[in-house]
């Protein structure tokens, strides 16, 4: 019973998952059933009877377009799925939701397209085969939030910046498509109303929107959580530059330690994709203007910044659940290093707690992650109290911008900055 004392249900059945413990998840049948009933899981690899992620959407054949999830099949499990599934001797059905993100290059070009702005054919080309997708399966939800989370600052800081506004007035007309004759002629888009017209009634809504947006305190901790990554950033390129080993065990540690004593929380998602990238020269392409140490490093950084935090929208979008359903993110970008990085890092397990909020995510490679982090968080088990670390989580969620912009611009100072 060591193992369960103190253990939240999630992490129990984490750990039982990640190591294929049997006796522990015998354990846990036992002696914590009931608390199971709010727990809802995705488990992926290449089982037979699992679904299949793809469901006929078309996104594997496009490359554009990003799995969160690892595939190519998952398990989706809940009380309600467990519940069915007795009641039909084995089987259940289960409610999927899905959608399409994007980032900023892709939803650009869509406005300019559907404007008639002249783009590269290349990028028109681009545009057309996701509108495809979409004109082929009309439950495909495109999600415009990310783009906004990245813009919203834009507009916030310059008020003749209309970009934002005048992209999410163009994927709300979208709504007002004739889908039907987009098939007849890919490329054609014809609304229901003249486009200029159509904008004009639609973009007070949208105006408004993005004003209530920009001022969200959740706009504000996606910020505040794109400035730690960005100081994360800035100090692995000094744990990478300032030795002349690039042993990962020791990057790992200094940053951990620097997340413990300077930005207040330890970024899990954040330093999972950084042990990958330090992994090999696939994974790594992605932090090439840090390894590499380029001219514009703090710049990229930024912009690096921004794309990490757009992978915690999409988990926050996977954690969505209306009646008992699962959800089941996208991404559409044009940036290829963003998609290598990615690819080498699906979700292999998801775990929720409806009851507490609780969730925990497992990747390709998880163990030797795990493993890593434990070596280094034994050695700071000084500061991994239950105390210490409930006090950190408090903490992180009531600090301000101006606490972390300060140690952004320590970072960069190291490196010339301003």
């Amino acid at each position: 019973m060591g193992a369960m004392n103190g253990a939240t249900l999630i992490d129990l059945l984490y750990q039982a998952h990640l190591r294929q413990d049997a006796a522990l998840l015998d354990e846990i049948g036992r002696t914590r059933s009931a608390e199971c009933t709010s727990v809802r899981a995705v488990i992926c690899g290449d089982m037979a009877g699992g679904v299949d992620l793809g469901l006929g959407l078309g996104t594997a054949s496009c490359p554009y377009i990003i799995p969160f999830f690892a595939g190519p099949r998952a398990f989706f499990l809940s009380s309600g799925t467990a519940l069915h599934a007795h009641i039909t001797g084995g089987r259940s059905n289960v409610l999927i939701d899905y959608s399409l993100s994007f980032d900023s290059n892709f939803a650009e070009n869509l406005r300019a397209l559907m404007s008639g702005v002249r783009i590269q054919a290349a990028d028109r080309d681009r545009v057309v085969e996701i509108l495809n997708i979409k004109a082929q399966n009309p439950r495909v939800q495109f999600d415009v939030t990310p783009f906004l989370f990245e813009n919203a600052r834009l507009s916030r800081d310059n008020e003749e910046n209309k970009r934002p506004l005048n992209t999410l007035v163009a994927f709300r007309a979208l709504d007002h498509l004739n889908w039907v004759a987009w098939r007849d002629a890919p490329g054609r888009f014809v609304f229901d109303a003249p486009y200029p017209e159509l904008t004009a009634q639609l973009r007070p809504a949208a105006e408004s929107a993005l004003t209530q947006f920009e001022r969200s305190e959740e706009v504000r901790q996606i910020e505040i959580g794109s400035l730690r990554t960005q100081a994360l950033l800035l100090r692995l390129a000094r744990s990478y530059h300032e030795k002349h080993d690039r042993n990962m065990s020791r990057i790992l540690h200094e940053l951990l330690r620097f997340a413990i004593d300077r930005i207040g929380a330890i970024p899990l998602t954040e330093l999972r994709l950084i042990w990958s990238g330090l992994q090999g020269e696939e994974e790594g392409r992605f932090f090439g203007p840090i390894f590499g140490r380029s001219r514009d490093m703090l710049a990229k950084i930024r912009g690096m910044a921004w794309d990490m935090s757009l992978l915690r929208l999409m988990e926050r979008t996977a954690l969505t659940s209306r009646n008992g359903s699962f959800f089941i993110p996208y991404f559409v970008s044009l940036d290829g290093r963003w998609r290598a990085l990615l690819r080498q890092s699906p979700v292999t397990l998801m775990l929720t707690d409806d009851a507490t909020s609780g969730v925990n995510f497992a990747r390709s490679g998880e163990i030797e992650f795990q493993t890593a982090l434990a070596h280094c968080l034994h050695e700071m088990r000084s500061d991994m109290t239950a105390d210490k670390v409930e006090a950190r989580r408090k903490a992180a969620l009531t600090i301000g911008s101006d606490v972390i912009q300060r140690i952004v611009a320590e970072e960069e100072r190291h490196w010339g900055g301003p």
